[in-house]
């Protein structure tokens, strides 16, 4: 904004530099009068009924801080800023305290190594936020002096990510050196690692320190143990003999009891990986030693490659009997005669399957569903034309029951009308014997229903 215009030629204007916001802080006194009424020059202190203007001046932008009119305007005062006649002083301060929250910021984004820095800085811009932006040059040197800083961390946090994961992969390779049983072998590692590590930049002073302490432990228990390892190098090597020749003892037990092949070549492996943690026997006995294991090794393999080539042998040909059983099943249901020699032939085929052996997990199970496809097609087939005849038979017994029914009641009737008692007598054993009939029928239509059932 502009300064207002006074329209008096007799104004006092009062202009001092400030270094702290860059401009210059303004007081204006204008509109005094002399006891007749005539405009004079102000003077501070006289009751000559003067208005004060007070603010600031930034490169020609003018920020009211205060404005008492004179007595001719009203005199009453207004204020431009929350801060009323404090308004410099909280200027000063909040400026100095941007100059901190700056320097702050600025630590942070080039020296701070915790993975908390994003949330302090954070809370460094929530400070900021939370003063007054007064529009001053200061004010916007400081706002790109604290958005430099913030800018400069993410690029530094996300290095310093980038490398704590690079070294923590490279730790990580620890345990497999750890476990490694020729010490020099073992050292030759554990230097690379510490190079390795040496080579990647920061990932935090506390995490560098962590890495490189984890690399220096691990050099450290390898020499340990190689310092032990020679300190006891005969009784070491005297149990890895009896290890390595329980190991092989137990190696000529597993090739001479073999169930499972696939479990017992698990089971060598593991003896193969025992004899390796072993450890040296010495000069004098290790290539006697490997030679003993490895003939059993070879030996084994060599026996479990003839069982493969004759189990693969024997499921080639079940599976070339199954087809050809599969190709008759088929044949005998597309005729669809269900002769009795058809018939055992069929069961017949059910037996041959069983003698014909397992087939191998690939093949054995659909090779069965399409047999039994075959045979369901012809035993459907045998069933509807039984069934069809059990039908007519119990449809034949059925109407023969209805028969002897209505010739009981026509019977009842005659020993109703029979004129003499011999008469009576002779119909009374027609009906038994015709009941019993009808109990002999319904207990076979009985049977043939169950048999039509199933």
């Amino acid at each position: 904004m502009m300064k207002p215009e006074f329209n008096d030629e007799k104004l006092k204007e009062r202009r001092r530099e400030h270094k702290a916001f860059g401009g210059y802080v303004v007081e204006i006194l204008y509109g005094a009068k002399d006891a007749a009424g005539n405009p004079t020059e102000p003077r501070e202190g006289s009751d000559d009924g003067h208005g004060r203007w007070y603010g600031i001046d930034c490169n020609g932008t003018y920020t009211m801080f205060s404005w008492t009119h004179s007595k001719e305007e009203g005199g009453e005062t207004e204020y431009g800023t929350e801060y009323k006649e404090d308004a410099v002083t909280m200027m000063e301060d909040q400026l100095r305290q941007k100059q901190a929250i700056c320097r702050d910021a600025e630590e942070i984004a080039r020296n701070y190594e915790g993975e908390d820095g994003q949330a302090k800085l954070d809370e460094i811009k929530a400070q900021w936020d939370a003063l007054k932006n007064w529009g001053t040059p200061k004010d916007a040197e400081l706002e790109k002096r604290l958005n430099r800083a913030m800018a400069e961390y993410a690029p530094r946090a996300e290095a310093i990510q980038a490398n704590t994961a690079a070294k923590q992969a490279i730790v990580d390779k620890i345990a497999g050196i750890a476990e490694l049983t020729n010490f020099k072998e073992a050292l030759n590692a554990a230097n690379k690692l510490r190079d390795e590590l040496e080579e990647i930049g920061s990932a935090g002073k506390e995490n560098d320190f962590a890495f490189r302490k984890q690399i220096t432990d691990l050099q450290k228990d390898i020499e340990q143990r190689r310092r032990e390892f020679f300190d006891n190098l005969d009784t070491n090597r005297a149990a890895a003999k009896e290890k390595k020749d329980q190991i092989i003892q137990s190696a000529k037990n597993l090739l001479a009891n073999v169930s499972n092949w696939k479990a017992a070549g698990d089971q060598l492996n593991g003896l193969f990986n025992d004899w390796k943690a072993a450890g040296s026997a010495g000069r004098d006995f290790d290539d006697e030693l490997w030679a003993q294991f490895n003939a059993v090794r070879d030996e084994f393999y060599a026996k479990r490659k003839v069982f493969f080539e004759e189990r693969n042998e024997k499921f080639k040909q079940s599976i070339e009997t199954k087809n050809n059983l599969i190709e008759e099943a088929k044949k005998i249901a597309a005729e669809e005669n269900y002769s009795r020699e058809n018939t055992d032939r069929m069961k017949q085929l059910d037996v041959e399957w069983r003698a014909a052996g397992y087939s191998g997990k690939d093949e054995n199970d659909r090779l069965w569903d399409v047999f039994n496809e075959a045979k369901e097609v012809f035993w459907t087939g045998k069933k509807a034309i039984a069934v069809a005849k059990l039908q007519t038979e119990l449809e034949e017994k059925e109407a023969r029951l209805k028969t002897l029914n209505d010739q009981v009641k026509d019977l009842e009737y005659r020993i109703e009308i029979a004129e003499t008692p011999a008469m009576k007598e002779g119909f009374e054993k027609d009906i038994y014997i015709k009941k019993s009939q009808i109990s002999d029928l319904e207990n076979a239509i009985s049977v043939l229903k169950d048999r039509i059932a199933d």
